[in-house]
């Protein structure tokens, strides 16, 4: 992933990350959506994407940095990009912008049944805090999970 970096969203992104999103997602957001976190000051927007032309989207992150909380809203790795430490750099650079802000707590909701994003997220030392009933628009359940900055700081 050396051919890779880390940067924020614009517009010129949102037809690659839709495409991404619409192949990983079971309940894609739509383009709206994504338009409307750019305008966001708290929303922070960002795409993993090659170094050569800037263009092929491996992943994005979006996440909120809103009073005392960091709230991340949606991870993605791209089916080819997945298993190589993309998920886990979005993540990273989620927790540093908290940790620069004076933010000691970041939480975020996943599906139970996605075994594979549990997983990484609890190597990163978030913990399951609660079950979302019915959080999904399927009816599926959502483990709330919380990474407490001041008691487990990720490194870099």
């Amino acid at each position: 992933m050396e051919s890779y970096s880390l940067r924020p969203a614009t517009s010129d992104d949102i037809g690659a990350v839709l495409d991404v999103e619409k192949r990983v997602h079971v309940a894609p957001w739509g383009e709206d959506n994504f338009r409307f976190e750019l305008t966001k000051p708290y929303s922070q927007f960002l795409v993993m994407t090659d170094d050569e032309t800037d263009e092929k989207v491996a992943g994005y992150i979006i996440y909120w940095v809103l009073f005392e909380e960091c709230q991340i809203l949606n991870v993605v790795v791209d089916t080819p990009f997945r298993g190589l430490g993309v998920a886990k750099k979005m993540i990273r650079q989620a927790a540093q912008t908290a940790m620069q802000k004076g933010i000691k707590k970041i939480s975020l909701e996943v599906r139970k049944s996605n075994a594979a994003a549990i997983q990484l997220y609890q190597g990163q030392r978030f913990v399951i805090t609660q079950v979302r009933r019915n959080f999904y628009s399927n009816g599926e359940d959502a483990y709330q999970m919380t990474l407490h900055l001041d008691e487990n700081p990720i490194e870099f």
